[in-house]
């Protein structure tokens, strides 16, 4: 009964996704067995709750494509899987809509039959509640009322029928069984205020319960260490259930679940973005070292003064997966003889971008165009983030991968109410991805290890969340040198969106 009662209170908040600020759907490209899937998972807005599996076949001869959603610590076994029916009026797309009962990181599995056999393929979900929905004042109001009204009809119904149920037809009730029915209808005022009482009281501890178990991103601390010869960032995490996930006495106090370790996602445990709040005057992408995996230390490059907003990617080896905010002021720039020297190869950072929404010049000269067709972008449908990188004259080098990618993108939104971090595969973490197929933490799949044509368009499968001003920052490999270019987009709203958020 008592899961029952959880189940009616989670299915009163809203979701939230951990590692897609404000950016709760999913998108794969990638393969499932022989067959060249695009699956657009479209998050329930409660849990438990539906989402909307959409699932393009890049190929004919499928006779059969199914899907199921399954919770990643699931011991009862897979559920059935439920069968996608053609999309009517397309030839590629398929459709089902499933149940997430669990919060937390769940997967979906797709399978694909056809004339090649074979192929299934697992996308990673992350479903949390984050909030819980406010009761609307005015419907409260009319309830309320109802209430009253209801529960005046029951005390005259109960008086009526000790004062009158046993008289014959025409008999007045005398001054007894008036006073009897005044006595039965303050007991029945009394049970009523007893049963309001203490249903609220097991409401409020409930309630209680429910808030303390909500989703929220680990706390942080971020700081700027300029005592040394270069400037350091270092990002801690603050928060208790992290600090005490190994303290199972301070845990079972405090009713709180031990939180998984991390993992590494492309080779690191943190990808850190450093984003000015103006949106596009500088950029980096860090990957702080850590002794503890409570504070992370990374070599701040010479960024311009100003506010910047944080994100911090992380994938815990239950497959969930967590961005880290916060805001950091930086003084300026502080130039040294080891300018270069950085915590991790891979650092990367970008300052004054040069361009416009349609072509972004690299540090290297290098020209990326994002080729997209000249219709408006529209909150809700399908991006078209399609980048081609043309080298300066005369050089003919090829895309490299960057951290076993061909290129990455980050998409913010002005206000920093949307963040997400992009791979051609998709907005699923690849490491999310290898945990929930079965692979050990660290053994990866899937990743990109040849070299690209330049002229090869990179295509990122995505589509803006919400309307407004966003940047999108893209990220290239050549001759060993990591580019970072920047498009500014103004996202529309659909006619189906709210236009004021």
């Amino acid at each position: 009964m008592r899961s029952l009662h959880r189940a009616a209170l989670v299915a009163a908040i809203a979701l939230v996704s951990s590692a897609h600020i404000g950016s709760p759907d999913v998108w794969f490209d990638g393969l499932a067995g022989p067959y060249k899937v695009l699956v657009h998972v479209e998050a329930p807005p409660v849990v438990p709750g539906i989402a909307v599996i959409n699932i393009r076949i890049g190929e004919a001869g499928v006779s059969r494509v199914t899907a199921f959603v399954n919770h990643f610590d699931a011991t009862g076994g897979a559920p059935p899987p439920d069968v996608a029916s053609p999309i009517p009026g397309s030839t590629s797309w398929y459709r089902t809509r499933l149940w997430v009962m669990s919060a937390g990181s769940n997967s979906v599995t797709v399978s694909v039959s056809g004339a090649r056999g074979e192929g299934t393929v697992v996308v990673p979900l992350v479903a949390l509640p984050g909030r819980r929905l406010q009761f609307n004042g005015a419907l409260a109001g009319v309830l309320s009322i109802a209430a009253l009204v209801l529960a005046l009809g029951l005390f005259t119904i109960v008086g009526a029928t000790v004062r009158e149920g046993v008289l014959p037809p025409g008999v007045e009730p005398d001054a007894q069984r008036r006073r009897r029915a005044r006595f039965a209808m303050a007991r029945a005022v009394v049970i009523l205020a007893i049963v309001i009482v203490g249903g609220g009281a097991w409401w409020r501890a409930e309630d209680a319960d429910f808030t303390r178990g909500l989703f929220r991103p680990l706390a942080v601390r971020v700081a700027v260490d300029t005592t040394a010869a270069q400037r350091r960032f270092q990002l801690a995490i603050t928060d208790s259930v992290w600090v005490h996930r190994n303290d199972v006495a301070w845990l079972r106090a405090r009713r709180a679940t031990s939180a998984t370790p991390l993992m590494e996602d492309h080779g690191k445990l943190v990808h850190l973005f450093l984003i000015a709040t103006d949106g596009r005057s500088a950029f980096a992408h860090l990957h702080p070292s850590t002794a503890d995996t409570v504070t992370f230390t990374s070599v701040l490059p010479d960024l311009p003064a100003g506010t910047y907003r944080v994100f911090a990617d992380i994938v815990h080896q239950s497959g969930l997966t967590e961005t880290l905010t916060s805001t950091v002021t930086l003084a300026g720039e502080r130039h040294s003889a080891t300018r270069d020297t950085t915590t991790d190869a891979d650092d990367t950072w970008a300052i004054g971008q040069k361009g416009d929404s349609m072509r972004s010049v690299l540090a290297d000269g290098t020209v990326l165009t994002w080729n997209r067709n000249p219709t408006p972008l529209v909150a809700g449908e399908e991006a078209g983030l399609r980048f081609a990188a043309t080298p300066p004259a005369g050089d003919t080098a090829s895309l490299e991968p960057f951290l076993g990618m061909a290129g990455h993108v980050v998409v913010v939104r002005d206000d920093g109410k949307v963040f997400i971090h992009l791979h051609p595969l998709g907005t699923i973490s690849l490491a999310a991805q290898t945990r929930l197929t079965g692979n050990a933490p660290g053994v990866m799949v899937h990743a990109m290890n040849t070299a690209l044509d330049p002229a090869d368009s990179l295509y990122f499968p995505y589509a803006f969340p919400q309307p407004g001003k966003y940047t999108v920052w893209v990220q290239v490999k050549r001759h060993g040198r990591v580019l970072t270019g920047s498009f500014p987009a103004f996202v529309r709203p659909s006619s189906a969106s709210d236009s004021t958020r």
